[in-house]
């Protein structure tokens, strides 16, 4: 992948390499956030107790017009995440390691990544909320990836998001977060002709023109996890 390309689009591409992320911790406890060799990586979605079903939603800026050779756009890119448990005690213990699986998989694609990762304030949301912020560099490009989630009962909402910019990403994440929460599920999932879903869990990610999403758009949907098996 260029390093002018977004990690958004080579990031479609691996979703399926993600999902045997592991959750990598400093010994104090702050996520380093840097992935395993795929010899050390184990799906996370099986070391957690009670995971019933996950989802995932990714969104971006489109660029509509042609940049200038040897210009590339400020482009978001961001990536909604519902994993829903047996109980609120098996979500609560999953807030922590689904934080760290988000924060590597929005790097996993990144070459010579350097980023210092600390934890950020957020709005008193759900049952329990956590943040967090990493800034540094991808080879000589600056680089910022965020995460915001809340447990509600026996859910997992999780927003996280990465630009090739020093920007800060945790309103617009914790905005979405937040819609996220005033939603339902729907009726019976179901999934279109270009494999956009709708229903169950995904009725709970905003709606495509939601002004949360700041102007970005929907780029793909994928099962996780369902009925304790991972979905490839």
């Amino acid at each position: 992948m260029r390093l002018t390309t977004h990690p958004g689009r080579a990031l479609m591409f691996l979703l399926i390499a993600i999902m045997m992320l592991p959750g990598v911790t400093a010994a104090q406890g702050t996520p380093v956030a840097t992935p395993g060799s795929p010899e050390q990586q184990q799906a996370v979605w099986e070391r957690l107790d009670g995971v019933q079903q996950v989802v995932m939603r990714t969104w971006g800026d489109v660029t509509e017009d042609t940049p200038a050779p040897g210009e590339a756009p400020v482009q978001r890119f961001v990536a909604g995440l519902i994993a829903e448990f047996e109980t609120e005690e098996q979500a609560a213990a999953a807030l922590e390691p689904i934080r760290d699986w988000m924060v590597a998989s929005l790097q996993v694609n990144l070459v010579d990544v350097d980023l210092t990762a600390e934890d950020a304030e957020i709005a008193d949301l759900g049952d329990r909320s956590m943040a967090l912020t990493a800034t540094g560099t991808t080879r000589d490009m600056p680089l910022t990836i965020a995460a915001a989630l809340v447990q509600e009962g026996d859910r997992v909402l999780a927003v996280g998001g990465s630009v090739m910019d020093e920007q800060d990403l945790l309103p617009l994440l914790e905005g979405i977060v937040d819609a996220m929460l005033e939603r339902e599920p729907g009726g019976e999932e179901s999934r279109d002709n270009v494999g956009r879903f709708s229903g169950g869990l995904w009725d709970i990610f905003p709606e495509q023109d939601a002004e949360v999403l700041d102007g970005m758009r929907r780029q793909g949907d994928l099962p996780i996890y369902q009925g304790g098996t991972p979905t490839s």
